[in-house]
């Protein structure tokens, strides 16, 4: 049964607990969702379900057929860099919007925000959820709701995936988004831009220089 929160509806309910275990890894790549087994876990009637699913599929977390079976998303290489490159395209687009046009109360409080997120990352780990929220919360700062509303599954989808096929063994800076916001607090758009490429390929660029470096450390190999 879902848990009582007066403040949202059932379907509200069902979706966060549904998003939170997908992300979480309780249910796996692949794994179907039973509707009749959701019916009797939350206590709530089917469409409720059907409604929870649907933001589910919208956030580009689950994939649901013809037959309207539903299934969690699995890893796809292809897929997901064709996600990451138009995500770049979309975030990158986004800061520019942002250093230009946002007004200083807006830049202030993405800028709290970002503080506030480097911190839960330290001290609580790495979030999907809240992650994926900061960047949406700076598309729909720009005021243009498409770029928010193609981010979200994107941005979901992008980073389930790469949490499933990549190592999660980096960490981000201490300050890793608060740089991000002070790069548009500079006023200037191509800073932002720049600022924004190596905030979305920053794990890339780290494993790159990782391995670049244990092959100087590595003894040259004698030749036979």
């Amino acid at each position: 049964m879902i848990t009582a929160d007066p403040t949202l509806t059932k379907s509200t309910r069902v979706y966060r607990e549904l998003r939170r275990d997908i992300t979480n890894g309780v249910y796996k790549p692949g794994e179907q969702l039973v509707r009749r087994t959701m019916l009797k876990k939350y206590a709530v009637s089917l469409s409720i379900v059907n409604e929870a699913l649907s933001r589910l599929t919208h956030d580009g977390l689950i994939e649901q057929s013809e037959r309207e079976s539903a299934r969690v998303i699995e890893p796809c290489e292809e897929r997901m860099y064709n996600d990451l490159m138009l995500r770049e395209a979309i975030e990158r687009q986004v800061v520019r919007l942002l250093a230009e046009k946002a007004s200083p109360e807006t830049l202030q409080g993405l800028l709290l925000d970002a503080q506030s997120l480097d911190r839960w990352i330290v001290t609580e780990g790495a979030n999907i959820t809240l992650h994926l929220e900061f960047h949406l919360k700076m598309a729909r700062a720009t005021g243009y709701t498409s770029l928010e509303e193609t981010l979200r599954p994107l941005g979901m989808r992008s980073m389930l995936v790469a949490r499933w096929i990549e190592s999660q063994s980096l960490h981000h800076p201490p300050d890793f988004h608060e740089e991000l916001v002070r790069a548009i607090m500079t006023r200037d758009p191509i800073v932002a831009d720049e600022k924004m490429r190596a905030h979305l390929h920053y794990k890339e660029e780290m494993k790159k220089s990782a391995q670049l470096g244990a092959a100087e450390k590595s003894p040259a190999k004698m030749p036979d």
